[in-house]
């Protein structure tokens, strides 16, 4: 095989198996297994596989306009789709600089903020960052996100970050009153550190944030990729603090899993920092396929879906049935911790060894057996179903991965 698969030892490495279509919340494989998408695939599929309506609008979009840079010209399909998150996004973000995947709106994020508040004062040099985050594998994502395996081969190439506890809002205020006016930016995933373990914040910590950072003239980016668009129950992560970041990056269920794209919205103050006599002034960052008038048709179609469908009520009606397993998860020695916030659940096997336990593979080995996929982080086991799952079907979900826990550890 020729296929370089990412995240993964390749040595003696055998794909689960060959998924040849996909409907909904299910995947079909060519050895006629059908398997409960558990995860979302990679947390992008936001209503489900093959959703007609957004097939029918990338089809549409294909006939019509495959890609044009946007460099020189604009197309239908990007000003509308900007002109419709700008009415949704949280916050002042209103500009919206098109990319290609999640780390890359976050790396414009991080370049954006830099050159406005350079621009501005010599003074500002840090960069904030919080404890166990991920932003992305790209070298200024990874060098916000946590310092560990993943980063260790690069940390001659990656930026200098200053890490604050992760759902500290005391810390946050304690490093703010000495530091903030020397505070570039900070970054955070609001509420929910997916990558990180699906550690779930109290909204007070995103206000400390939003409040310190404003106070200190510093910025704050809103890593909304993993949590936005309903996935917390709101439709973003930042809704549950009721803050307003400055900056906010999106992609995964942007285009609802169907075409890779990614987007950075900025305040108007932050725009306006960019204007100038000549191209010096300007953001000088760009992208092949940004703006990809297909990608966009997506987005379009799948931000329609987030409100005809109430998707974000959708993943809190998820979270009333996760609620309901919390006793089954404590009623169990070996698991701790059961959370959930909108359509994520999760829980801890005690004693595991972090994101690389070896009991992450063989929970899901005894899942997939069961029909259901899932991809532990390590000893933390999660579901993050898309929206198309029945409330049936995921409590049949629930059962399956519990019971599939309960198999691996009774043969530790």
């Amino acid at each position: 095989m020729t296929v370089w698969h990412p995240f993964t030892q390749l040595r003696g490495f055998t794909p689960l198996g060959e998924v040849v279509s996909a409907e909904g919340a299910w995947l079909q494989l060519a050895d006629g297994r059908r398997l409960l998408d558990g995860i979302s695939s990679w947390w992008v599929t936001l209503h489900g596989h093959a959703h007609p309506q957004i097939a029918a609008a990338v089809a549409a979009q294909a006939a019509r306009l495959d890609q044009v840079i946007l460099a020189d010209f604009v197309h239908p399909q990007a000003a509308l789709l900007s002109k419709a998150l700008a009415a949704v996004l949280p916050g002042p973000p209103k500009r919206v600089f098109f990319s290609d995947d999640g780390s890359t709106a976050v790396e414009v994020a991080l370049k954006m903020a830099w050159q406005h508040q350079r621009a501005k004062s010599a003074d500002r040099t840090i960069l904030v960052a919080f404890e166990g985050g991920y932003h992305g594998d790209t070298l200024g994502a990874m060098s916000v996100g946590a310092r560990d395996v993943f980063t260790r081969s690069f940390e001659g190439l990656m930026l200098g970050v200053t890490f604050l506890p992760w759902d500290d809002a005391d810390a946050v205020r304690a490093y703010f009153a000495v530091h903030g006016e020397r505070v570039v930016a900070a970054i955070v995933e609001p509420m929910v550190q997916c990558a990180g373990g699906m550690r779930i914040a109290s909204p007070d910590f995103l206000r400390a944030l939003d409040e310190a950072a404003h106070r200190s003239g510093a910025l704050w980016i809103a890593d909304e990729v993993a949590v936005g668009f309903g996935r917390t129950g709101r439709m973003w992560g930042c809704d549950h603090a009721g803050v307003s970041p400055d900056l906010v990056a999106l992609s995964k269920g942007l285009t609802g899993g169907t075409l890779p794209m990614g987007v950075t919205a900025a305040s108007e103050v932050i725009y306006d920092g960019f204007l100038g006599p000549d191209k010096r002034a300007a953001f000088l960052h760009g992208h092949s396929y940004t703006g990809n008038p297909i990608a966009a048709a997506a987005a379009l179609a799948s931000l329609s879906l987030v409100t005809t469908t109430d998707t974000p009520a959708r993943f809190a009606a998820f979270e009333v049935v996760y609620r309901r397993w919390f006793d089954a998860v404590m009623a169990r020695p070996r698991l701790t911790g059961p959370r959930a916030l909108g359509g994520i659940f999760a829980f801890d096997v005690v004693g595991g060894d972090g994101y690389h336990d070896a009991v992450g593979p063989k929970i899901q080995a005894a899942a997939l057996r069961r029909g259901l996929y899932v991809r532990p982080l390590g000893s933390v086991v999660y579901l993050m179903p898309p929206a198309a799952l029945t409330l049936a079907e995921l409590d049949t979900a629930c059962e399956a991965l519990l019971s599939a826990v309960d198999e691996v550890l009774e043969a530790r």
